[in-house]
């Protein structure tokens, strides 16, 4: 599923620079170290506290549909956009989006799970697995956010030609829908 980070990244070097989803993308992997962070050392305790847990869940929600809704009623003007952005704008930007996604704790936590099965991350040598995890998910994800800058950036004017109404009305019912769903999932439990 499109992640808000990935769906800005996107708009971001469909509308601005490669240079500026780059410094989005830089930003927005930074918060993975957190909560990778927070998932291999403390999403137990987490877990326990079912409130907690919900209202993080939750608390998703209204963000999402009010970036969607900014989005939908945001007109897309590249060229004020390009003024008006810094890179050093871009990369915060991406640091709040992505501190903005609490699900990235769940999310780590499965993998963990599984990852428990096959590594021992109280064993080390040299350098600690957990170390290693926290550090791999922030370049994992950093190394798809660019992968995604380079398919859009050396594909901009075939996307843009493919989208037969503005991107960012795109990019706004994505993020409602994402608000949606997860609180249909919220609900549905």
């Amino acid at each position: 599923m499109a992640g808000i980070v990935n769906v800005n990244v996107i708009y971001c070097a469909l509308h601005q620079s490669k240079r500026h989803a780059k410094w989005m993308a830089l930003g927005g992997v930074l918060p993975e170290l957190l909560y990778s962070g927070i998932a291999i050392f403390g999403v137990e305790m987490v877990r326990t506290n079912h409130a907690l847990f919900d209202k993080l869940k939750f608390a998703v929600v209204p963000i999402m549909i009010a970036m969607g809704i900014y989005f939908l009623f945001t007109k897309s003007d590249p060229d004020k956009i390009k003024e008006d952005t810094s890179k050093h704008s871009a990369f915060y930007k991406g640091v709040v989006l992505a501190m903005l996604n609490p699900q990235l704790i769940t999310f780590w936590f499965g993998w963990l799970l599984i990852a428990y099965n096959f590594l021992e991350f109280g064993n080390y040598s040299f350098i600690s697995p957990k170390i290693t995890f926290i550090l791999g998910t922030a370049v994992g994800a950093y190394i798809t956010l660019r992968i995604f800058i380079y398919i859009t950036v050396r594909n901009r004017e075939r996307i843009l030609n493919w989208m037969r109404f503005p991107i960012n009305v795109l990019i706004g019912w994505i993020l409602i829908g994402i608000g949606i769903l997860q609180l249909g999932v919220i609900l549905w439990k």
